[in-house]
């Protein structure tokens, strides 16, 4: 790395430092300019967590204040980042989301409307994909809708399966290699 970037990376570390410590003075601006810095990157990592823009633009929402209203708790010192305590902050706000949404009821705005439930199936391609997964193998089936439905990560299907990891992604694999068989047969 050329010395001129080493240069530049240091003055960068070392303004974002001076407001962070301009911040928990009270300085909105300050803080104002560490939202400029980090609001896209922050919401990029929300958003690919959540793949919702109104819930991702809501907890980025969130995250500044929670960060604004803790900054006194971040202390700057060698070695710490300010980007890795703002990151903590994404992290646990996307765990809390998930935490609650998991529990919370259908609202009445995400039912279909009953025009949509009129006449044919309204979810057929649902429908059809649980008549062929009925079909297949129980264990094939089963790490799929774990996987896939669920939404559950391999470590925690080889738990509930009581499998290793390495033999649940060989059978996720034949699994969707025989799924995509079957639904081309169809």
């Amino acid at each position: 790395m050329a010395t001129s970037q080493l240069n530049l990376q240091a003055k960068s570390k070392s303004s974002e430092t001076n407001l962070v410590l301009a911040s928990q003075s009270g300085d909105e601006r300050a803080f104002g300019q560490l939202y400029e810095v980090w609001a896209g990157k922050v919401y990029r990592f929300v958003y690919i967590k959540v793949k919702s823009v109104p819930v991702a633009e809501d907890l980025t929402s969130e995250i500044f204040l929670k960060a604004w209203q803790k900054i006194h708790q971040f202390k700057p010192k060698e070695g710490a980042k300010f980007s890795s305590w703002l990151y903590a902050i994404a992290r646990n706000a996307v765990v809390d989301y998930y935490r609650v949404s998991s529990r919370r009821e259908i609202s009445f705005e995400d039912l279909p409307e009953m025009a949509d439930l009129e006449g044919e199936e309204p979810y057929t391609e649902a429908s059809e994909l649980e008549a062929v997964l009925d079909k297949m193998p129980a264990e094939y089936a089963k790490v799929l809708r774990l996987r896939f439905a669920e939404e559950i990560p391999i470590a925690r299907v080889a738990q509930i399966m009581k499998k290793k990891e390495a033999n649940v992604r060989a059978l996720t694999h034949r699994a969707l290699k025989r799924l995509a068989e079957e639904l081309k047969n169809k």
